[in-house]
C-alpha cells in the first residue's frame, strides 16, 4: 500500500505531489520501521520531468544519507517517539528528480568534471541543511606519473578501485563500503556525454566525479581519481593495495609486545659468584695480556703453511726433482688442433715476456696444448741445466681440473700424476718429484700464496678460464701482478675463451696477447621469434627484466629435437637444480633417450656419466647449470638449448646478506654455450630468448667481486699482503669492488675481533685467516675450546658450512626431512643434524658399513656426501689441534649441555631470528599471529625441512640461525635451519655490549618490579624488559666473562703464558655458567 502511494505521487505534478506528501507524512511515519528495513542505498531524488522517484531492485524507495543518519539516531535511543518520528520526516528532502529513467542505479544530481559545471545544473535543486560529502572532480585531480605506474600492469582502474573497496568492505565487515558507480547522460544539441560518479564511505566519505563520451571511459577517469587521492592521502601502499590500519591501533598493538626478562634467585645468585671468582682469582692476572698489532703478526712458513690440510700437495723439503729426459716432456699431439700452429709463436712470445694473453676460441685446444708447451721449452731451453720447472694451471671448478689432467695424462700415455696431475680439496694425484703440470683449483693456488707469497714453488702459472672473473681469480691475479715483479723468474699465461684483451693486457703493464681461432664446426643459431614452435609464454617473458624460466617451453624444444633432429646429444642449460629437476621430470620416459643431471653439487662419480656413450638409437640429454659453459667439453654434445638464464647469488652491502635470483646471461656467455655444439660436427644451438633480448645483453658477466661478501677476502688479503690497507688492497684487482663493501668487510671483521682499530690483524685474526671458513664459523670453533664444548661445535661448523645436501631427497621430500630430523630433536635443526652425524660416525668408526648403508638408507642420506663431511671435520679438527696454542685440552666437559653448544655458535655467528605475535599483512594489522624478523628486520620464512616449520608455541623469542637467502624479486628472505635459543644465552654470549635504557610510561605496568628498565643489546633490535637490579647483575657477568674471553683468545693465538691457578678460576666459572644454561634451556 505504501508503494503504491508514493508511485501515484511520483506520476503528479510538483505542486500537487508537494501537497500529497504533507498528507501522508502520518501515515510515513507508522510505516517508518519497516522502511528502515528496506533501505537499499542512501540518496533519494525525483526526475523533475519524468517524475520517477529513484527505486531500488525490488521497488523500493531510496532515502538519503542525511535521513538514514537521523532514523539510526532514532532506533539506538531507548524510547522513540512520534515527535522524534515527526522530525525525522520532516527532516527527509524529496528532490527534483532527473530525466535519465534508470531502475538499477542512483541518478546524479548535479554531477559534472567542474564545480563551475555543477553550480549551473544545480539551479533547480533545493536547498537542504543535509551534510553533502565532499565532491572531488577528475579535472581537478593531480594525477602524477607515480599513480598510473603503480597500476600500469593492471586491469582498468574502475577494476582495480571495485577490488579495492571489496577488500576494505570486508575487513571492516560493511557492506555499503563496497562502490558501484552511478551514471547520468547529458545530451546537446551537438553531443552526448556521460556523467559517472563513485560515493566511498571509507577512509571518509567522499564523491569522485568524471564526464567523458562513453560510461567506460568516464567510470575509469573517476576510478583513476579515486585511487590518486587514496595515494596523496596515504592510503594505498606502495604495491598499489590499501592501507587498512591506524597508525595510533598499531602503536598501541605494539608498544608492549618487549618480552620480559625475569631471572630467578638462583641465577642471580650463580651470576654474583661467577663476577667474583673473575675479580678475586683472575682479573690481575688476566689484564696484563695486550692485543698483538701489525709488528706482532707475522707470517710462519711451514710444510705450505702453519695449517696444510689434508691431501695437500707439499713442496717442502723437495730439494731436487728428478729430470727424466727431453722426449719425456715433449708435447703429445695424437690430435692436431688448431692451436698447433701458433705453438712456435707462442713460445717465442713466451720466451720474451714474463706475462702474455691468451685468447683462444673453444675448440682451439688451449686447455690441453698450452701447459705441455710450456714444459717442452722449460725441457728444452732450463731442463738440462738443473733448473727446476714446474706448472700450475688454474681451473674455477673440480671436475674441470680432474677431467683436465686425465685426458692430458691419456694423451701423453702416463699415468695420472707421474708428470701431469691435479690437486683438488680432499683429493690430488701428484708426485712432488717428477710431477710438473699440476691442474688445480683457483683456490689451491691461494693457498699456496699464503705460505710462499713470491710462489718460488712454480715457474710457471696458467690462469685458465679468466673470463668467468670469480673471486679468486681476480685475487690470484692481483697477487701474480705482484710476484712477477718480486720474482723475475716466474711467467705468467692468462687464458680464455671469451676475454675482455684489453682490459687485461692493461692490468699487467700492457702484456701482449695471442689470438688462437678455434676449429668448431658450424652452429647453426635459433631465436624463439625465429623458430615456428609454440613458445609464446617464453616469447612474452622475455619482456621482463626478472627472467623466469617457462619449463614446458623448454621441454617443447627438447622434444622438438628428440622428434624432427638427427641424431647427436642434447645439452641444456637451466638456472639451477630446481629446475634441472623439474624439467627432468618433464621429459617423456622413452627407451631411445636417456637423461643425466650435471650441478657443482653432485659427488664427482655423479658428473662423470655426462662422458659416457649411450647406445646406438638412443639419444642423450645432459641438463646442466652453467658448470658446462666453460672447461668442460661433452664431445658428442651437437644440440645446445640455452635458456639464457642464470642463478647468481649477489650480497646486499647495505642488508648484510645474500640474495639469489635469476639474471639474464651475457652476450660472452651465450657465446659460450653456443660453443658447446659443433666440436664433432655441425650443431645447432636453440635460444630460449628473442633476437632483441640478446641485443640487450651486457657483454661480459659482473666479476664476482663485485657481487658477494669481502669478509675472508680482505681477512685473506691481509696475510697476502702483510697487512695492506683493505682499500689499497682491492683497489689494485682488476675490476675494483665497491668502497662500502670493502668497509662493511673491515667492520664485520673488526666486530669478530680479527681486525683492531688500525685495521691491523689481530693474533687471533692471523690464526683464523689460515681456516678455509668464513670467519665467524672459525671463530665458533675457537670459542668452542674456551668453553669446553669442542665436537658438537666442529660437527655443526662443518655441516652447515659446507653447503652439501646430505639427503637424497633434499629438494623433493622436504616434509620427510623435517620428520626425519625431528626425532633426533624437535627444537633445534643443528643438533638435530650433528646427532644424525655422530649416529654416522658410530658406524664409520666401527667399520660396519652394512650398518652404515642401512642407517642411510633408512634416513634417505647420501653416503658419499657423508664420507665427504667426515674428511672435512677431521681438517677442522686439524685447524684446531695445529693452529691454537695448548694452553687448554681441546675438551668436551661441557658437551651435552645442548643451551651452552647453541650459545657459542651464536658467539660465532651472531645471527638471531625475533618472534613477534602481531603483523601487517596487505597493509592490514593483524594480532595473534607467528612472525620472524631476521637481523636487518625482514620478515623471515622457515623452510619445510625444518624442524620449527610451522611452530605455533615459542618458549622463547629467539631462535639461532647460520645462514639467509633473500629473493628481491619475491621478496621473500629463507631461513633452512634455525634452533629455539634462550635469552640468556642471547644477552651472554652476543659480541654486542648490553645497554640499561628507560621504559616508556605505558609499558610500567605490565613489570612486576618497582624499577623496570629496558634491557638492549647494542646495534641490534633485541630488546627485554626486566627489573634494573637484575639488568646490573646481567651486565657485570657478561662483562667478567667477555674478560676471561678474551684473555683465553690471547692465549690460544700467541706464545702463552700458562696460569694454573687462572685456568683453576676458569674451570669453576664454567661448572656455574653451565648449570645458568641448563636452567634456562628451551626445547
Amino acid at each position: 500500500m505504501m508503494l503504491r502511494n508514493i508511485n501515484c505521487l511520483a506520476k503528479m505534478p510538483y505542486r500537487t505531489r508537494h501537497i500529497h506528501l504533507t498528507r501522508h507524512k502520518m501515515a510515513l511515519s507508522a510505516a517508518l520501521d519497516n522502511l528502515i528495513r528496506s533501505i537499499e542505498a542512501f540518496s533519494k531524488e525525483l526526475d523533475e520531468n519524468t517524475h520517477t522517484i529513484a527505486l531500488t531492485r525490488r521497488g523500493r524507495p531510496k532515502v538519503d544519507l542525511h535521513f538514514r543518519r537521523i532514523v539510526t539516531q532514532l532506533q539506538c535511543s531507548n524510547i522513540v517517539s512520534a515527535a522524534s518520528k515527526r522530525t525525522a520526516i520532516n527532516n527527509l528532502q524529496l528532490a527534483p528528480a532527473s530525466r535519465s529513467i534508470s531502475t538499477n542505479t542512483s541518478s546524479l544530481s548535479g554531477v559534472t568534471n567542474t564545480k563551475e559545471e555543477a553550480n549551473v545544473q544545480n539551479d533547480s535543486v533545493s536547498n537542504s541543511e543535509e551534510i553533502t560529502p565532499k565532491e572531488i572532480y577528475y579535472n581537478e585531480t593531480d594525477i602524477t606519473d607515480d599513480i598510473v605506474k603503480l597500476y600500469a600492469h593492471k586491469t582498468f582502474p574502475k577494476v582495480v578501485l571495485h577490488n579495492m573497496y571489496d577488500l576494505v568492505s570486508n575487513e571492516f565487515k560493511r557492506r555499503n563500503y563496497k562502490v558501484t558507480p552511478t551514471y547520468r547522460s547529458i545530451k546537446s544539441k551537438n553531443s552526448s556525454a556521460w556523467l559517472c560518479c563513485y560515493h566511498i564511505y571509507w577512509p571518509v566519505e567522499t564523491k569522485f566525479v568524471a564526464k567523458d563520451t562513453t560510461k567506460a571511459k568516464a567510470s575509469n577517469k573517476a576510478a583513476l581519481a579515486a585511487l590518486a587521492w587514496l595515494k596523496k592521502n596515504n592510503k594505498i601502499s606502495s604495491q598499489g593495495s590499501p592501507m587498512i590500519y591506524d597508525e595510533e591501533e598499531v602503536k598501541v598493538a605494539t608498544k608492549k609486545v618487549l618480552p620480559k626478562l625475569t631471572l630467578d634467585d638462583e641465577t642471580i645468585g650463580d651470576m654474583q659468584k661467577i663476577v667474583n671468582i673473575h675479580q678475586s682469582k683472575m682479573i690481575e692476572h688476566i689484564m696484563d695480556g695486550r692485543e698483538m698489532g701489525e709488528n706482532d703478526v707475522k707470517v710462519e712458513e711451514g710444510e705450505d703453511g702453519p695449517l696444510a690440510e689434508a691431501g695437500e700437495v707439499s713442496f717442502r723439503g723437495v730439494k731436487e726433482m728428478r729430470y727424466l729426459g727431453l722426449d719425456q716432456y715433449k708435447t703429445k699431439e695424437k690430435v692436431k688442433l688448431p692451436i698447433a700452429k701458433y705453438k712456435e709463436d707462442f713460445i717465442d712470445l713466451l720466451k720474451s715476456n714474463q706475462v702474455i694473453i691468451v685468447k683462444g676460441e673453444p675448440g682451439c685446444g688451449k686447455s690441453t696444448r698450452v701447459p705441455q708447451y710450456v714444459l717442452e721449452a722449460w725441457a728444452t731451453d732450463e731442463g738440462l741445466s738443473g733448473n727446476p720447472g714446474r706448472i700450475a694451471v688454474t681451473q674455477p671448478r673440480r671436475i674441470a681440473a680432474i677431467s683436465l689432467a686425465e685426458r692430458v695424462a691419456s694423451e701423453r700415455d702416463e699415468r695420472v700424476g707421474s708428470i701431469v696431475g691435479y690437486q683438488v680439496r680432499l683429493n690430488s694425484k701428484f708426485e712432488p718429484t717428477t710431477g710438473r703440470i699440476l691442474y688445480c683449483t683457483t683456490g689451491i693456488l691461494l693457498r699456496h700464496f699464503q705460505s710462499d707469497p713470491n710462489l718460488t714453488n712454480f715457474t710457471h702459472v696458467i690462469l685458465d678460464e679468466a673470463h668467468e672473473r670469480d673471486v679468486n681469480t681476480d685475487l690470484l691475479m692481483n697477487l701474480l701482478r705482484g710476484a712477477v715483479q718480486k720474482n723475475p723468474k716466474l711467467k705468467v699465461v692468462v687464458m680464455s675463451a671469451t676475454i675482455d684483451t684489453s682490459m687485461f693486457s692493461k692490468y699487467f703493464g700492457g702484456a701482449p696477447v695471442i689470438d688462437i681461432p678455434g676449429f668448431t664446426y658450424p652452429v647453426k643459431q635459433h631465436f624463439m621469434d625465429d623458430c615456428k614452435l609454440e613458445v609464446h609464454k617464453t616469447i612474452d617473458m622475455c619482456e621482463d627484466k626478472s627472467p623466469n624460466l617457462v619449463h614446458e617451453d623448454v621441454v617443447k624444444v627438447i622434444k622438438y629435437i628428440c622428434d624432427k633432429k638427427p641424431e647427436g646429444a642434447i645439452l641444456c642449460f637451466l638456472p639451477g637444480w630446481e629446475d634441472i629437476t623439474k624439467v627432468y621430470k618433464m621429459i617423456p620416459e622413452r627407451n631411445d633417450l636417456v637423461t643425466y643431471c650435471l650441478h657443482s653439487r653432485l659427488q664427482d662419480s655423479e658428473q662423470w656419466k655426462i662422458f659416457s656413450r649411450p647406445p646406438p638409437g638412443v639419444r642423450k640429454i645432459i641438463l646442466a647449470t652453467n658448470i658446462a659453459e666453460t672447461s668442460v667439453t661433452v664431445d658428442d654434445v651437437v644440440y645446445v638449448v640455452d635458456s639464457g638464464i642464470h642463478k647468481e647469488q649477489r650480497f646486499d652491502v647495505e642488508k648484510g646478506v645474500n640474495c639469489i635470483d635469476n639474471y639474464w646471461i651475457s652476450k660472452a656467455s651465450a657465446i659460450q654455450r653456443k660453443g658447446r655444439a659443433g666440436r664433432v660436427q655441425p650443431g645447432e644451438s636453440y635460444h630460449m630468448y628473442t633476437k632483441e633480448k640478446y641485443k640487450e645483453f651486457e657483454d661480459y658477466s659482473m666479476p664476482e667481486i663485485m657481487r658477494t661478501s669481502l669478509t675472508k677476502i680482505v681477512l685473506d688479503s691481509k696475510v697476502c699482503s702483510n697487512n695492506m690497507n683493505a682499500l689499497e688492497f682491492m683497489v689494485k684487482l682488476p675490476t675494483p669492488p665497491e668502497e662500502n663493501a670493502t668497509l662493511r668487510a673491515v667492520e664485520d671483521l673488526k666486530d669478530l675481533e680479527l681486525l683492531d682499530e688500525n685495521e691491523n690483524l689481530t693474533s687471533l685474526g692471523k690464526t683464523l685467516a689460515e681456516f678455509q671458513l668464513e670467519p665467524s664459523f672459525s671463530k665458533a670453533m675457537v670459542n668452542a675450546v674456551i668453553f669446553k664444548c669442542v665436537t658438537p661445535v666442529v660437527d655443526i661448523v662443518t655441516l652447515f658450512s659446507s653447503e652439501t645436501e646430505l639427503f637424497s631427497s633434499g629438494l623433493m621430500n622436504k616434509e620427510n626431512i623435517k620428520a626425519t630430523k625431528s626425532d633426533f630433536c624437535s627444537s633445534s635443526d643443528h643438533l638435530a643434524m650433528m646427532r644424525i652425524f655422530e649416529k654416522f660416525l658410530e658406524f664409520s668408526d666401527a667399520n660396519n658399513e652394512t650398518g652404515l648403508r642401512m642407517f642411510c638408507k633408512r634416513l634417505n642420506l647420501v653416503p658419499h656426501r657423508m664420507k665427504t663431511i667426515e674428511k672435512l671435520r677431521k681438517i677442522h679438527f686439524d685447524y684446531l689441534f695445529n693452529g691454537l696454542y695448548d694452553v687448554m685440552p681441546i675438551a668436551d666437559d661441557y658437551s651435552d649441555n645442548d643451551e651452552l653448544v647453541k650459545a657459542v655458535i651464536l658467539s660465532g655467528i651472531g645471527n638471531i631470528l625475533q618472534h613477534r605475535n602481531w603483523d601487517i599483512v596487505k597493509n592490514r594489522l593483524k594480532q595473534n599471529v607467528n612472525v620472524l624478523l631476521t637481523r636487518n628486520n625482514h620478515k623471515a620464512t622457515i623452510t619445510q625441512e625444518s624442524v620449527n616449520y610451522k611452530r605455533n608455541c615459542f618458549p622463547s623469542e629467539f631462535l639461532l640461525y647460520l645462514n639467509e637467502t633473500r629473493s628481491n624479486v619475491r621478496r621473500m628472505t629463507l631461513v633452512r635451519e634455525c634452533s629455539l635459543v634462550s635469552q640468556l644465552s642471547v644477552l651472554l654470549f652476543s659480541n654486542k655490549n648490553l645497554n640499561i635504557e628507560k621504559v616508556d610510561d605505558d609499558i610500567k605496568s605490565d613489570i612486576s618490579s618497582d624499577d623496570p628498565v629496558k634491557l638492549v643489546l647494542e646495534n641490534t633490535t633485541v630488546k627485554l624488559i626486566c627489573d634494573r637490579k637484575e639488568a646490573e647483575e646481567l651486565i657485570r657477568c657478561k662483562v667478567a666473562l667477555m674478560s676471561c674471553y678474551r684473555y683465553y683468545t690471547r692465549q690460544l693465538t700467541n706464545p702463552p703464558e700458562y696460569n694454573k691457578s687462572v685456568n683453576a678460576a676458569w674451570d669453576e666459572i664454567l661448572v656455574i655458567l653451565n648449570k645458568i644454561l641448563k636452567r634456562h634451556q628451551v626445547d
